[in-house]
């Protein structure tokens, strides 16, 4: 039987943007706030983690805010992979997003897309009913849907907090 692209597997990972640092700190506007030192430490912890685990992905996108596609940029560099700035990220992915997104190049079928909260969550609790989930600046996860993009249809593999990603403490 042939295999229609509704019924392959695919995996969808989200990352909340890494630090940003505090906005009421931030001169200019909201959607140019750079990843602060922090965020950069951050993100790059999770590209090594995700490098050291094998991971392959097909594609990143990425909201335009530029915190996000700093975030996408360093675990683009690290996964060799391309991360594309999407606008229809900027106010959060919904079902007819993802339907876009893993269709329109085709053979896609592990996704990453950076962007914010609540969106993300808000997704998370679509794709899986599972609600209330914190997503913390910096974190990933991991969705597998086994069949058509559609609400209730995904299933949580793994969720990872950036405090999953520092180094160990040294005992003085």
């Amino acid at each position: 039987m042939p295999n229609n692209s509704n019924d392959r597997e695919r995996s969808i990972f989200l990352v909340r943007h890494a630090d940003a640092g505090d906005p009421s700190e931030w001169i200019g506007p909201e959607s140019q706030r750079p990843l602060s030192e922090k965020g950069i430490k951050q993100a790059s912890r999770l590209a090594a983690v995700l490098l050291d685990s094998k991971l392959h992905l097909d594609s990143i996108r990425t909201s335009p805010a530029r915190r996000c596609a700093e975030t996408a940029a360093i675990l683009a560099a690290a996964l060799d992979v391309d991360a594309a700035v999407d606008e229809r990220l900027a106010t959060g992915p919904g079902l007819a997003q993802l339907h876009e997104l893993f269709g329109e190049r085709g053979k896609i079928s592990k996704l990453m897309i950076v962007g914010h909260e609540p969106q993300l969550a808000a997704l998370v609790a679509e794709l899986t009913g599972i609600r209330n989930i914190t997503i913390e600046k910096g974190a990933a996860l991991r969705i597998d849907l086994s069949r058509e993009i559609a609400e209730g249809a995904g299933r949580l593999v793994w969720f990872a907090p950036p405090a999953l990603f520092r180094a160990p403490k040294r005992d003085r």
